[in-house]
């Protein structure tokens, strides 16, 4: 395996998913150890809820333009993701992201504690 020495690239240029919804930074980037992907959505948007239960995966999360909030399913809480804010979510809890009247770019940062990184099938 060979070791990364430095990798750069303009977001838009990063390999795409869903049309651009999602870029993938990981792939983009020859990223081995933690996942990394930025999800790009429209104005007063709110994603399909998930967990990261199957791979074990904390994710951190943090705005890159836009605004909006992770949304916790189970209570309803709501975390700001804005120029001030970031937000860590553990592998149990599910979640939503939503966006605000501008649309949010979120780098998002995965890895499962304790052991070593394992890419997923979509590129994460």
């Amino acid at each position: 395996m060979s070791e990364l020495t430095a990798s750069g690239s303009a977001i838009d240029d990063l390999p795409d998913m869903w049309d651009g919804f999602m870029r993938m930074v990981r792939p983009g980037l020859g990223l081995t150890a933690f996942g990394a992907n930025i999800m790009n959505l429209p104005p007063d948007y709110t994603t399909k809820s998930h967990d990261e239960s199957r791979s074990g995966q904390e994710e951190l999360y943090v705005r890159l333009a836009g605004d909006g909030w992770i949304v916790l399913d189970e209570s309803g809480e709501r975390f700001a993701l804005d120029a001030e804010h970031l937000c860590a979510v553990g592998p149990g809890t599910a979640r939503s992201l939503a966006s605000g009247p501008d649309g949010l770019r979120v780098l998002i940062v995965g890895s499962p504690p304790g052991r070593g990184y394992e890419a997923t099938d979509f590129g994460g």
